[in-house]
């Protein structure tokens, strides 16, 4: 089994030092990246990190993809411009990870993160049509192991219920918050206030790397959507 990475930038699933499309010791994991990599660790008792059966595909290279497949409607709720994005990234995300299955010949679980970035003034139910939308981008390409990883509203959030809330609960509440960096007492500011200085790239990979962020011991709704998705993948191809 393979598994199949995107996200955003450093500071979430990471980076490919030299390409596009990268594994080994090619790949820069984030602090996401990582998360992950405990799921399945916990599942296939093995880091797929340390064994160099995670590979990295960048957004840009995601978002050239997307461009060029076949207009297609995302039938239900009348869409915003956003939620299309998503769905349309989905569905790239799902053509990488079938072609990768075909040239290593393996199964491949496919993980797409995007920040949620939802405000206070967002309208309720945002953060379900854009999961909605990408698990529908995934199944209209016929690709069955694709896993969206969706912080509320930001990657942020989770790492504050695993370093700020003891023991680990009512972290639900910090959903409820913004994802605007620039409101006040924003979750990166929380985050930095925890951490006693502003938080980093390789600062968060490393407490999440050293599990002093503990995926098994984040409770909150978006995390435990995309946790449950994954074991259910991961169970499906072990």
């Amino acid at each position: 089994m393979l598994l199949l990475v995107s996200g955003e930038g450093v500071t979430d699933m990471g980076r490919c030092i030299v390409s596009d499309q990268c594994s080994g010791q090619g790949f820069e994991a984030g602090p996401m990246a990582w998360l992950v990599d405990q799921i399945v660790e916990a599942r296939m008792d093995y880091s797929v990190l340390s064994v160099g059966l995670m590979t990295f595909v960048s957004e840009s290279r995601v978002s050239k993809r997307s461009k060029s497949l076949k207009p297609m409607t995302l039938a239900g709720r009348k869409r915003k411009q956003e939620t299309t994005y998503f769905f349309r990234n989905a569905r790239a995300m799902a053509k990488l990870a079938q072609e990768l299955a075909k040239k290593e010949n393996d199964e491949v679980v496919a993980v797409l993160f995007r920040d949620t970035d939802r405000t206070r003034s967002s309208k309720r139910g945002e953060w379900q049509d854009k999961w909605d939308a990408m698990v529908k981008g995934f199944a209209v390409e016929g690709f069955n192991s694709g896993v969206p990883m969706l912080p509320n509203p930001k990657s942020e959030a989770w790492l504050l219920c695993a370093l700020k809330s003891q023991p680990y609960e009512n972290c639900d509440r910090i959903e409820a918050e913004s994802g605007n960096d620039d409101a006040p007492n924003s979750l990166k500011a929380q985050l930095g206030q925890v951490l006693g200085q502003t938080s980093n790239a390789a600062m968060l990979t490393d407490l999440v790397r050293t599990k002093k962020v503990d995926a098994s011991r984040i409770d909150m709704s978006s995390f435990n959507r995309f946790r449950n998705r994954l074991q259910k993948y991961l169970a499906s191809v072990s």
